[in-house]
């Protein structure tokens, strides 16, 4: 997919070469400002036109010092009560944020703990030992154009393994 993304941004420079560039933006169905966009991104590779990361520099009302405060709270109240972590967050710390932004907090904490992963071993197939053990029983129904009284009929059919 990001390949396609590429080769497309590709096709669209060397058309521009050719072209201006509101016929380019026409042509491509984006607008000017995203042509020269990538008109001054590209550097003569297809790597250059590659999505750069849309994550944020910095965030600046994040998280950062209160977080030990905060994750040191939730263990004492076993991750369950966040009113009570609220409450003694405000009163005791002097934490200055909204509940809300405590529970999107918590949330993407809880999120963030690793879960143990069993691994699944397949099981090995084991053969009937007998004649008649394993059946496979499937049930189909008739349709109505081979079927002469016009009542319903069921075909079941039964394969031994």
């Amino acid at each position: 997919m990001l390949s396609q993304i590429k080769y497309f941004r590709q096709r669209l420079i060397k058309y521009l070469e050719k072209h201006s560039v509101r016929e380019t933006a026409i042509r491509f169905r984006i607008s000017r400002k995203t042509v020269y966009k990538w008109k001054n991104r590209y550097d003569g590779t297809i790597e250059s036109l590659e999505d750069r990361s849309h994550r944020p520099h910095n965030i600046p009302k994040g998280h950062t010092e209160e977080l030990k405060m905060i994750r040191k709270l939730l263990k004492k109240d076993k991750w369950k009560d966040l009113i009570l972590v609220y409450q003694e967050l405000k009163e005791k710390y002097g934490y200055t944020r909204s509940y809300g932004g405590l529970k999107r907090l918590v949330s993407r904490l809880r999120s963030a703990k690793p879960k143990k992963k069993r691994k699944v071993k397949p099981k090995p197939y084991k053969r009937a030992d007998y004649i008649e053990q394993k059946v496979q029983i499937d049930v189909k129904f008739v349709p109505s154009k081979c079927i002469v009284n016009g009542k319903k009929y069921y075909e079941y059919i039964a394969v031994d393994e």
